[in-house]
């Protein structure tokens, strides 16, 4: 038989001591591992902003160069693969569903018609839900008496409660028909993290 006599294990304090100093590493780390995910869905926000300010300023100056394109109330325009998208004043029009998703190709972006994104109604991680005129005037974002737009937020959040998102307001009417007020692609990132 083995005798056990010389070796030594850990004494019941030492490792509660251990535990305490890996409770405390966890309470100091697990903030920061929280604060990535953030971070990671500031920066898709920043670089769709980047997109949906490129696509409308394109929009706009293929309207410019080819005007034959508008329909004659000018509110239709038709893009060069034969795509016919909504606009307002020479811009890009206000709605997601039938006008951005087909200026931009943002894969991981589902519209839907509440102000939740969740599982059930996305199978992306950001949602797309437009919004009238008074959705916009009430957060403060704009003092225009006409206007419409969307707004893009991440799954987990609720588009009323959760100011975490970026948004597209024009604020121009859907008869002009001259070049008007630039639309304002925006983020408010009051309510992430």
């Amino acid at each position: 038989m083995r005798s056990f006599k010389g070796r030594e294990g850990f004494t019941l304090i030492e490792l509660v001591v251990v535990i305490i100093v890996l409770g405390i590493l966890a309470v100091i780390a697990l903030p920061k591992f929280i604060d990535f995910r953030t971070d990671a869905d500031i920066s898709v926000l920043k670089g769709m902003q980047g997109s949906l300010k490129s696509a409308r300023d394109l929009v706009a100056a293929q309207i410019a160069l080819r005007p034959e394109n508008l329909n004659n109330a000018q509110s239709r325009f038709t893009l060069e693969d034969g795509q016919n998208i909504r606009v307002r004043a020479h811009y890009p029009d206000g709605r997601w569903n039938n006008t951005f998703n087909h200026l931009v190709d943002f894969d991981s972006v589902t519209y839907v018609t509440s102000n939740q994104c969740t599982e059930s109604n996305s199978d992306t991680a950001w949602c797309a839900r437009n919004r009238g005129l008074g959705w916009f005037v009430q957060r403060g974002y704009t003092a225009a008496i006409v206007g419409r737009g969307f707004v893009i937020f991440p799954r987990g959040n609720n588009l009323n409660t959760d100011r975490c998102y970026l948004y597209y307001f024009t604020p121009n009417d859907s008869n002009v028909t001259e070049m008007g007020v630039l639309p304002s692609v925006e983020l408010d990132l009051t309510g992430c993290g």
